[in-house]
């Protein structure tokens, strides 16, 4: 599927948007913009031409058009069609790269509790596709609500409702994609994996929770993250360790114990592999509070 794939931060900012019902006959204008233009049909069907490609938008399907393209409707409307449209901008030093994407792999970032810079982020613009407008037209909505008694404080809720539609356009494409149902699984495996941390790893006891066989979970959690169910645990077990150590005066054999450890010799090997430092150097050097 060919998606618009932006990095963020910087985030796509919402410029305007709007609604209308058009009868039967309406050609959409010939024109050209500098930002991108989302088009939603919710009834009917407009017949929209972005630089030479034709596009038929029927009931719960979005497009996207993109800036320096021109844009015009090569058809009239056949029925009464309702169309919502949303125009944003996006920072031209980072321009997204629309791509043929065929999975939506989310390996987890390096992250502490102290952190001062945001994290890096992604967020994929589906081209062309169907939606579910159970979920987005609320949404829409909401947003054309706050835009008609726009002040500069609903301005920022406004662009957290757009932010909000993007989630939900693009799990939309996920949830239509080939690859739905082991990504599903593989989410679920990996929340699995986060709530049992003070526990045994038993892949016995997972296949009789998550009522699948291991091995299938190990590869859809593997398509979903990059990882091994035992990778993704220890990857989790040191995130917890790392929090512990920095922001309490657990003894290191607890702090192990707590993130499912219950070898202390192994936890310590495990933590210097991923870290560079052993359980006590990285308490000496990240701790936020001491005692006097």
């Amino acid at each position: 599927m060919l998606v618009l794939e932006l990095k963020v931060p910087p985030f796509p900012l919402l410029a305007t948007v709007g609604h209308t019902l058009w009868p039967p006959g309406i050609v959409h204008a010939r024109r050209q913009f500098d930002v991108f233009d989302i088009i939603i049909c919710v009834s009917g069907t407009l017949y929209m031409e972005e630089n030479g490609i034709q596009y038929e938008i029927k009931k719960g399907m979005v497009l996207v058009l993109e800036p320096g393209k021109m844009h015009r409707g090569y058809r009239p409307t056949d029925t009464n069609t309702e169309v919502y449209w949303i125009h944003f901008e996006y920072p031209l030093l980072s321009k997204p790269v629309l791509v043929d994407k065929n999975n939506w792999q989310q390996p987890l970032l390096n992250r502490t509790d102290q952190d001062t810079e945001a994290p890096p982020g992604m967020v994929d613009i589906p081209k062309f596709t169907g939606i579910d407008l159970r979920t987005v037209v609320p949404l829409l909505k909401e947003m054309i609500k706050v835009h008609s008694i726009l002040s500069a404080y609903r301005s920022y809720e406004l662009q957290i409702l757009f932010g909000r539609f993007l989630i939900e356009i693009q799990s939309s494409m996920k949830k239509s994609s080939p690859q739905a149902r082991s990504l599903f699984l593989g989410e679920k495996v990996a929340s699995y994996l986060a709530d049992c941390l003070e526990d045994p790893f038993d892949s016995v006891q997972m296949e009789n929770d998550l009522h699948y066989h291991f091995d299938y979970l190990a590869r859809c959690l593997k398509q979903y993250s990059g990882m091994s169910p035992l990778q993704y645990r220890h990857r989790l077990q040191i995130e917890r360790a790392k929090q512990l150590l920095a922001n309490s005066e657990l003894p290191l054999i607890q702090v192990g114990e707590q993130c499912g450890f219950r070898d202390n010799n192994y936890f310590t090997r495990l933590f210097k592999r991923q870290t560079s430092f052993t359980p006590g150097e990285y308490r000496k050097r990240y701790q936020v509070f001491r005692v006097d």
